[in-house]
């Protein structure tokens, strides 16, 4: 019972809306919910198999690259090569690997030569060295990139520099393998 504001008399009760039958209905499902949470907490529950992962693509294996004589490097950011490489002022993505050679004559530019791995293939950019870049293709001729010509090459590939600094161009994955014979007078710093 409950009383009004402005009275002290008891107020009558209000009827629960709906048929009894909802009443019934609630009183089940409290009673089965029940039960089913016991059962729950008894049993134990069985295992469900995990959900099937999708099919995992493998591993994209980077080309490498070989400076005269010096351990390859991967082509997974930008190997720029020079006798005082600099990275560009404005970065298009990972970081660039410094390579700096030996240029007696001065024959090699200071940064004399991009190489990139775009999808499955490599590219070779000179960047507007003073004697050019030479690519030797197996098999094919060698040619002279223009200044800041760009050329897509294959694995076997040799990029002469000057002063007989050579980079080969290796296949994916490949760490052993061996380089055009004699360290060029190249390496890293």
């Amino acid at each position: 019972m409950q009383l009004d504001d402005d009275d002290t008399r008891p107020r009558a009760a209000v009827p629960l809306a709906g048929p009894p039958a909802a009443v019934d209905d609630l009183e089940e499902t409290l009673r089965l919910g029940a039960t089913t949470q016991h059962r729950l907490l008894r049993e134990p529950t069985p295992r469900r198999a995990p959900p099937a992962r999708p099919p995992v693509a493998p591993a994209h294996l980077t080309h490498r690259v070989r400076v005269g004589g010096a351990a390859p490097l991967s082509l997974g950011a930008p190997v720029l090569v020079g006798r005082a490489p600099r990275a560009p002022r404005i970065p298009a993505g990972l970081p660039a690997q410094l390579v700096v050679v030996a240029s007696l004559t001065g024959e090699i530019s200071s940064t004399h030569v991009e190489l990139t791995e775009v999808g499955h293939a490599v590219v070779v950019r000179d960047l507007r060295s003073t004697n050019g870049t030479r690519v030797v293709t197996p098999g094919g001729p060698a040619r002279m990139l223009a200044p800041g010509e760009s050329a897509v090459v294959a694995a076997g590939t040799v990029i002469e520099l000057g002063d007989g600094v050579a980079v080969e161009v290796l296949p994916p994955g490949v760490a052993g393998a061996t380089g055009s014979g004699g360290d060029g007078g190249a390496g890293t710093r």
